[in-house]
């Protein structure tokens, strides 16, 4: 998995006067995600508590930290940017994780698979996990005759977030069909780890795998 950090924006001038989606409406910090830099207003403090690893961020003697750290109140926030992570994914997480938001019961599958990525990313699986009850209830049909992206999306969703009953129900349905994996294995977003869920799902398979 890509795990190349985010830089602070020196370059305030080079990032598009876009519209700030607020999380967090009296935040500190201005996360610039993508490479559309869609701008995300949220709190260090709140950013610390949901993730040990924006916390080792903004805490360490770093740019981030530093910018942070001698900030005055009448400063402009503090621009981090992410250029490799998606804008969609981490408003939901964050949205999700501040407070209630209603609309998490409705994300398609597609959707939670983006989050559950970025929650593995950024150390939030154990925080994220607690709304797979949601995500995954009746996650795939008794009976299926081949694996779609949706049943795959599933599966990579109750494996990343470890929900137990929900990977052993998909892994049963999905032994039931004939249908490869790896198709979906090269759009996995860890390569080496779709191959070794994709592997290890084929040696539990009947002979007749294809």
């Amino acid at each position: 998995m890509d795990t190349s950090p985010p830089v602070l924006n020196d370059d305030k001038g080079g990032v598009p006067s876009d519209p700030v989606i607020q999380i967090v409406t009296d935040g500190d910090v201005i996360l610039v995600v993508g490479p559309s830099q869609h701008k995300i207003q949220v709190s260090s403090h709140f950013l610390k508590h949901i993730s040990p690893v924006f916390r080792d961020m903004l805490d360490a003697p770093m740019k981030e930290g530093e910018a942070l750290a001698n900030k005055c109140d009448d400063d402009a926030h503090v621009e981090i940017v992410f250029p490799e992570d998606k804008e969609q994914p981490m408003v939901q997480v964050l949205h999700t994780l501040y407070g209630s938001d209603p609309s998490a019961r409705r994300f398609s599958k597609g959707d939670v698979k983006e989050i559950a990525i970025l929650a593995e990313k950024y150390g939030m699986v154990e925080r994220i996990a607690i709304f797979a009850s949601f995500w995954l209830r009746n996650a795939v049909k008794k009976s299926i005759s081949e694996i779609t992206k949706h049943v795959w999306n599933t599966l990579v969703v109750a494996y990343i977030l470890k929900i137990d009953w929900a990977f052993f129900d998909i892994t049963k349905t999905i032994l039931q069909t004939r249908t490869s994996l790896l198709k979906f294995i090269g759009s996995f977003h860890d390569k080496h780890t779709g191959l070794r869920l994709g592997m290890a799902l084929k040696n539990c398979a009947a002979p007749t795998w294809r």
